[in-house]
């Protein structure tokens, strides 16, 4: 946003507006309060400098991630499998288009002002943001300032005509999920979740308890641990839980992302369960080395190809002004490997 296009929204000149900005005075204490409080609504920092970077060829779309520390309590990096598989085909897939993508990452998922920041400096034309809460009020309010967004697995629903939510139907497979452990005739399931207020969490857990209701005559028991989309913290729990020679086993686990999957199975292994002989794993994304695993993980398959596609063409055809879909469902497909089996007999 320039402060030509602010001083028309807050209704006073362009030099007024520049003058409370750059401080030089002769501005009436009313009417700099009035400028004030619409430059902090607004997040509005000018940065001319970074402006000039920007050439009138230079088409630019960003791709904001929240995937950093406080999601993997590590480095400052992007943590999720999900997320670095969708830098590089973002960036392949709007290089297509003609455009170039700018990867940042927040330092966390409340963090959406930098982005805000990024939008008003004209450094990008438009962004794709993954990874926040769901019902964040600041990014609800990027859309509602007029950015052209693509909201990925964030929200249920988009609710302006510059925002669309591209999202994967978690809820379905989930729910597809728990049923092939039931006709196989797992009665006792672990399901290893999340509990973050994110959307695939809140979806992949509605998914399960749909199921749970959908079949209640024939599952003994479904139990549900919270793991945070972690490796470390699903082969925990799953120790704890088949560790425990008090405990019934479960004979089935879904796991809300391969990721942790991989956790549990690694645990399995490390206490002498044979997969699927004793336990079956079902997980969530077929990340790329889930079918070299051994046995190879039967899973959800997001098809991050096609995401990342869905997501650049929607973004830059609303860039663009073509008509877009304002919300998309993307089907997963199911990929079944060693990892799934019936349970032992008794």
């Amino acid at each position: 946003m320039t402060t030509e296009e602010l001083a028309k929204i807050i209704g006073v000149s362009r030099v007024t507006l520049s003058k409370v900005i750059n401080g030089v005075g002769g501005v009436s204490p009313k009417t700099e309060a009035k400028i004030r409080k619409y430059i902090d609504e607004y997040n509005f920092e000018p940065n001319s400098k970074a402006r000039s970077l920007v050439g009138k060829e230079e088409q630019i779309i960003g791709l904001f991630s929240a995937y950093s520390e406080s999601y993997s309590g590590a480095s400052k990096d992007i943590s999720s499998h999900f997320a670095t598989e969708l830098v590089n085909l973002v960036a392949n897939s709007a290089q297509k288009r003609g455009y170039k993508t700018l990867v940042y990452l927040t330092d966390g998922e409340k963090d959406v002002k930098s982005i805000e920041r990024i939008f008003n400096s004209k450094l990008v034309r438009g962004a794709i943001l993954l990874g926040y809460n769901t019902g964040n009020e600041d990014i609800e309010r990027i859309g509602k300032h007029g950015y052209p967004i693509v909201l990925l697995n964030q929200e249920r629903d988009s609710h302006y005509k510059n925002t669309v939510a591209v999202n994967m139907d978690d809820q379905i497979s989930a729910y597809f999920a728990i049923e092939k452990l039931v006709e196989r005739g797992h009665k006792d399931i672990l399901y290893i979740g999340c509990n973050r207020q994110r959307l695939p969490a809140i979806r992949r857990h509605e998914g399960v308890r749909s199921a749970l209701e959908k079949y209640r005559n024939k599952i003994d028991s479904l139990v549900e641990v919270d793991c945070d989309f972690n490796e470390q913290r699903a082969y925990d729990e799953t120790k704890k839980i088949f560790g425990n020679k008090k405990n019934k086993k479960p004979t089935g686990i879904f796991a809300a992302n391969d990721v942790m999957a991989i956790g549990a199975m690694n645990a399995l292994k490390d206490l002498g369960f044979k997969i699927p002989d004793d336990v079956s794993i079902i997980g969530f994304d077929d990340i790329p080395m889930s079918k070299y695993l051994t046995p190879g993980l039967t899973t959800m398959r997001c098809g991050f190809d096609l995401i990342a596609t869905t997501c650049v063409n929607s973004l830059i055809d609303m860039i663009e002004g073509k008509e877009v879909v304002n919300h998309v469902e993307l089907p997963a497909k199911f990929m079944e490997r060693g990892s799934l089996g019936n349970p032992p007999k008794k």
